[in-house]
């Protein structure tokens, strides 16, 4: 399984910080991705301020640490038992009719967890330059499923 954050192509504005990232849940017979807005003035340096947070506790914390987009669309639950544990929640919308996929990914608590840190962090902040990098990815073994 597969998280990817990138700029999404109706997003021409290329705001600094981002408002607007695409999710990607991806896996062999699945992919759902999302237009995700965080319309707050410091964009999604909430979700890079988060990863780097995880990034910095690497050798553990007690219970579990949320984020979740100002639309309720991203939900990420991460959890620490010696390895990182993700679960993500990518949802079409607020409305309960729409699609929903739940997943969970699993990260080497040290380098997979900082450079998952790094890229977001520079997807957030060097959004002039996104058009030529590879987007962030957060990859770990998978438990998903589609509701």
């Amino acid at each position: 399984m597969k998280m990817i954050f990138s700029v999404p192509d109706s997003d021409p504005v290329m705001t600094v910080p981002a408002q607007y990232l695409s999710v990607t849940l991806e896996d062999l017979d699945l992919r759902a991705t999302r237009r995700v807005y965080e319309g707050y003035d410091e964009g999604f340096t909430s979700l890079a301020r988060y990863f780097n947070e995880l990034a910095t506790d690497w050798r553990g914390w007690n219970g579990s640490r949320y984020y979740e987009s100002i639309e309720g669309d991203l939900r990420i639950q991460a959890t620490h038992d010696g390895h990182v544990n993700l679960r993500v929640l990518l949802r079409e919308s607020a409305v309960s009719t729409g699609w929903c996929v739940e997943a969970e990914l699993r990260l080497d608590a040290g380098e997979a967890l900082n450079a998952a840190a790094a890229d977001i962090a520079h997807l957030v902040r060097a959004r002039s330059d996104l058009r030529t990098s590879m987007p962030p990815r957060v990859r770990g073994p998978a438990k998903g499923r589609a509701r």
